[in-house]
């Protein structure tokens, strides 16, 4: 469709038109899917997922270095958090160390 100075009211319409029906399709899908909740895990779960010994698991914990929450005496986790924290312990390749050297290089070059 080519649009003109004559034609274009009508094609704005058309446009909010579209606009306003998705709109409301969208905030009708929003409001229809029920949020999933995820459940707590405990320890033992934890270990299963991570293959760390319990004790392993509990001095991480001691010393704040895996995400965990307490509630009285009971430990609880998320197994989205504790996947999100192995992902962050990766370790770096060769080849990603040297580019990241490279790139430290050529930024910090001292004029000679």
């Amino acid at each position: 469709m080519i649009i003109t100075f004559e034609n274009f009211p009508t094609v704005l319409a058309e446009v909010l038109a579209l606009q306003k029906e998705l709109k409301a399709l969208l905030l009708s899908k929003a409001t229809n899917q029920p949020q999933e909740l995820e459940e707590p895990i405990n320890i033992k779960e934890v270990a299963k997922l991570t293959e760390l010994s319990v004790p392993t698991l509990y001095g991480y914990v001691q010393r704040n270095e895996i995400p965990h929450y307490k509630k009285g005496n009971r430990l609880k986790f998320f197994k989205s958090e504790i996947l999100n924290w192995i992902k962050e312990s990766k370790v770096k390749t060769v080849s990603e160390i040297e580019a990241d050297a490279d790139t430290y290089l050529s930024n910090n070059k001292k004029a000679v």
